[in-house]
């Protein structure tokens, strides 16, 4: 920069403002940048290092410009590396989502860009009386898949509920991927029970994982609103879970849900709840404003 550019630069307006909004460029980039390393197969197709021709075919590239860009976006945040014409993974994240139980924290990245994002879009019309999101539907397995990263908290619950070596009866509300009924095996082998959800697509999905994890003799998982629930669901049950869904139910509709709970426990059974806490950090503060911008949802708990 010449000293004539550089002048200009320091009587810029704002000038801290900018430098600042500048750098925050870094990280919203980053995480473009992993969204779409890992949903185009780039990461995959470098788990050894490989050149730009290499990519162009692992990956069936029509637009090689396109990737050559994407490429120089990755090294230039340090993601990937560039030694004599062939790329490598560098960069923590990009690691981290290339491991086996990395796919949560790609299941994360999608969903703040794909679900928050559009809600901060639509919030300034949102705040003048224009309808609700409708996302739901299309983010009902990818939040399944994102809802994992809090998984080791809420399985040390799970082991802690169910207890060991004696007879429960479970029903799992909201399964999501199914996993937890997995740790309730794991701790329990005298654990049976149901799971329901409400989306078609996330039942195939935990129906697949629990046919794979060996325990589909010891759980039923079926498609069903618990507001409205099919005969096959009906107590009693030793133990009722609800786990990060609590906030589907509209405050008006929990009333009856948890007397009809109630009435499905055994004498002794136990209804546990987990679920993130209303908070000023930024993940619960953004949370509560996607959960309040969605048709069907409601504000996290206080």
């Amino acid at each position: 920069m010449n000293v004539r550019a550089l002048l200009t630069a320091f009587r810029l307006p704002h000038l801290r403002a900018r430098w600042q909004l500048l750098r925050d460029v870094a990280p919203f980039l980053r995480l473009q940048f992993l969204s779409f390393a890992s949903e185009s197969g780039l990461l995959q197709a470098l788990r050894s290092p490989a050149s730009r021709d290499d990519l162009i075919e692992r990956l069936q590239v029509q637009r090689p410009d396109l990737l050559e860009v994407a490429l120089d976006l990755g090294v230039a945040l340090k993601e990937l590396s560039r030694r004599d014409g062939r790329y490598a993974v560098q960069g923590g994240r990009s690691r981290a989502l290339l491991h086996a139980d990395g796919d949560p924290l790609a299941a994360m990245i999608q969903e703040l860009l794909t679900y928050h994002g559009p809600v901060y879009q639509h919030l300034a019309g949102r705040l003048r009386g224009a309808p609700l999101g409708e996302y739901l539907e299309d983010t009902g397995t990818l939040i399944a898949r994102s809802s994992r990263v809090v998984e080791p908290f809420i399985a040390n619950f799970v082991r802690a509920v169910v207890g060991a070596d004696r007879p429960v009866r479970l029903l799992e509300i909201g399964c999501g991927s199914g996993v937890y009924l997995r740790y309730a095996a794991e701790a329990n082998a005298r654990v049976t029970g149901l799971a329901i959800d409400l989306q078609e697509s996330v039942v195939e999905q935990a129906l697949a994982n629990v046919q794979s994890w060996g325990i589909s003799d010891r759980f039923a998982v079926v498609v069903g609103d618990i507001r409205h629930p099919p005969a096959d669901v009906s107590g009693p049950f030793d133990l009722i879970t609800l786990h990060q869904n609590v906030y589907y139910f509209a405050p008006e509709e929990r009333p009856d849900l948890f007397q009809r709970l109630r009435l499905w426990l055994a004498p002794q059974g136990v209804l546990a709840l987990t679920s993130i806490i209303r908070g000023k950090t930024l993940a619960a503060l953004d949370f509560d404003l996607a959960l309040r911008s969605t048709l069907g949802c409601a504000a996290l708990l206080e």
